[in-house]
């Protein structure tokens, strides 16, 4: 997960929740210490850090576990998870949270990613509803982010698990076709993603997802050309890291978003080839990164929309 200085952590939380320094080190350290600390010139004692974090409402444990490594045999199986997940397959990614229920330690970022999981798996195998969905992950973020809801995260250093669940939490709310706070919620995670401290590539990844699932969001309210936009600023993302986990996603927004486009008479029936060369590409993509279940989805769109295209594929 994302690795950050101990100062880092304590200026971007004080800067999110817009408390000055003058504030938050009042009876703790000098002004001139809270400074080095937060610049790097200099590393704050444990009781220093864990007094200025506690002042902000934030808990302890949670710096520290983001700073510790976990044993590479769970992370290989986190990873492996979030990979079944992505591929829509539930009764597999169910069986691999349970191998590391047995194996993970007990702190709050461990429970935190197993709340998390638990309502993914259960909400797409039809076990929990919409709502009991979106309060489980609630309570997951809280967590590690007490106030969450009451304060904007648009500042905050997020780790890998509470940027998983902001995007959990905001397609729970699509689902309830509650766009626009879908929308809030996205724009807050990928402004504190471009102003984060995670590794560059697995930042990359997180908002490539973020802007498909914003992509989305605006093509559903009518903001076709917002929609179209988002979509290209996260395909020239993928093309720099190379990419491909969202990449076909992106390019069927595109696509779909023209075809509202030129149904609405905004644009041109001409419009109609790019549309399809779009779709083309994507579907090449999710069949050669192994996504069956967008491939047969592009699949269905062509074959509606493209009968004599599908043919040929």
């Amino acid at each position: 997960m994302g690795m950050y200085r101990l100062g880092d952590m304590i200026r971007m939380t004080r800067k999110s929740l817009s408390i000055t320094q003058e504030q938050l080190c009042d009876g703790i350290c000098s002004i001139e210490t809270l400074s080095r600390i937060e610049t790097g010139r200099q590393s704050p004692s444990r009781d220093t850090y864990e007094l200025l974090m506690e002042r902000m409402g934030r808990i302890r444990e949670r710096a520290y576990s983001m700073l510790s490594v976990s044993d590479f045999k769970v992370l290989e199986k986190m990873k492996l998870f979030e990979d079944y997940i992505k591929l829509y397959d539930y009764h597999r990614a169910e069986a691999v949270l349970n191998g590391i229920k047995k194996t993970l330690g007990n702190t709050i970022l461990d429970r935190q990613f197993i709340i998390r999981g638990e309502n993914l798996v259960n909400y797409r195998l039809n076990r929990i509803s919409v709502n009991e969905f979106l309060e489980g992950l609630q309570e997951a973020i809280r967590l590690t982010i007490p106030q969450y809801g009451n304060i904007s995260l648009a500042n905050w250093p997020l780790n890998l698990n509470e940027a998983g669940l902001l995007i959990n939490i905001s397609t729970a709310y699509a689902e309830k076709e509650d766009y626009l706070k879908a929308i809030g919620i996205l724009e807050e995670a990928s402004s504190a993603l471009k102003q984060s401290y995670m590794e560059d590539l697995q930042r990359a990844i997180i908002q490539t997802v973020v802007l498909n699932n914003l992509s989305k969001c605006y093509g559903l309210i009518g903001k076709h050309e917002k929609a179209i936009e988002i979509a290209k600023e996260g395909i020239s993302i993928s093309k720099i890291y190379k990419l491909g986990n969202v990449l076909s996603n992106m390019l069927y927004n595109i696509s779909w978003n023209l075809e509202e486009l030129i149904k609405k008479g905004l644009l041109p029936h001409d419009y109609k080839q790019d549309c399809l060369t779009y779709l083309e590409q994507a579907y090449y993509i999710a069949s050669a990164m192994q996504q069956p279940f967008i491939e047969k989805f592009i699949e269905s769109h062509l074959k509606v929309n493209y009968e004599d295209v599908v043919k040929n594929l």
